[in-house]
């Protein structure tokens, strides 16, 4: 690329000496001529000696290669650059200062595990060990007897109490006032009927939803007390606050007092109605503000 250029120098300059323009060879007569001729024979100096002191530069190389002979072959490196064969050589003297830390360390779980090799050795009884599986066995056996909605003898216990569940359901529900009739079967599944018509529980409204759950709660507790003892305390949580009309809530009032006055029971009704505040006989009035909780109640307590 420097001779080309050189070169290239020399005929402009030799077009320059004869008053032609080496651009585009017309005639030079002003004085503009002598200015461009002398910047292109300085150019011409200045990239001649340039020429020879690359010259002399490529002479020592080749000199310096021609000492050092024929390359040897390329080694075999783990590393693509030098940090990391440092990075790797200060890890490895990381580790071992590591390994003979933890060789000095004393191990402490020697002391606990001497202990346990010669005082916490338990002798296993596997008799008592065999006893516990087939009691487990056997429990587990009448579990499934009891729970398996196919077991002839969890129909057998059912059967002994679905009349009457299902004759205490069919009186609440007919007392307060839903017309759908409704029967448990002996694997528990549930039927529910209107005028012959079979429908499911996602069926019915909201407020037919109420009282069908207020009607299972009082006959599955029915069912309790005659199989057990009675029960003299009932909470009914705001079931009757939302999807009752007046009539629901009217028959839902009207069982309750029946079960307090004739079963002597505790009934808690929980509402946030306050028209029903003048249909009980004690209310209790629960406030709540700034996370505090206040009671108010009519009656005075000694």
């Amino acid at each position: 690329s420097l001779l080309k250029n050189l070169d290239r120098l020399k005929k402009e300059i030799e077009k320059l000496e004869q008053h032609e323009c080496y651009a585009c060879g017309q005639a030079i007569h002003d004085n503009k001529h002598e200015t461009i001729l002398e910047e292109k024979r300085t150019s011409m100096q200045d990239m001649s000696l340039q020429y020879l002191t690359n010259e002399g530069q490529l002479q020592e190389h080749l000199d310096r290669l021609a000492e050092l002979g024929e390359p040897a072959p390329v080694p075999t490196v783990f590393y693509d650059t030098k940090e990391d064969a440092i990075n790797h050589k200060n890890s490895i003297a990381n580790l071992r200062q590591q390994i003979a830390t933890k060789r000095s360390d004393q191990d402490p779980y020697a002391e606990q595990i001497a202990d346990m090799e010669t005082q916490a050795v338990e002798e296993i009884n596997y008799d008592v060990m065999n006893e516990l599986a087939n009691i487990k066995d056997h429990q587990d056996f009448l579990l499934k007897l009891l729970t398996n909605k196919d077991s002839f003898i969890r129909k057998r216990i059912i059967d002994q109490n679905l009349s009457y569940l299902n004759a205490r359901l069919g009186q609440y529900l007919d007392r307060i006032g839903l017309p759908h009739t409704v029967k448990f079967q002996n694997d528990l599944t549930v039927s529910i009927e209107e005028l012959g018509r079979e429908l499911d529980f996602d069926n019915l409204s909201r407020g037919e939803r109420n009282r069908l759950i207020l009607s299972l709660s009082w006959a599955f507790r029915d069912v309790w007390e005659s199989l057990y003892q009675p029960i003299n305390l009932l909470f009914i949580d705001e079931v009757i606050d939302t999807g009752m009309d007046s009539s629901g809530v009217e028959n839902s009032l009207a069982i309750l007092k029946k079960m307090a006055r004739e079963g002597n029971r505790s009934v808690w009704l929980v509402s946030h109605k306050d028209e029903l505040a003048g249909r009980v006989n004690n209310v209790l009035s629960v406030v709540k503000e700034n996370g505090f909780t206040s009671y108010n109640t009519d009656v005075e307590i000694k």
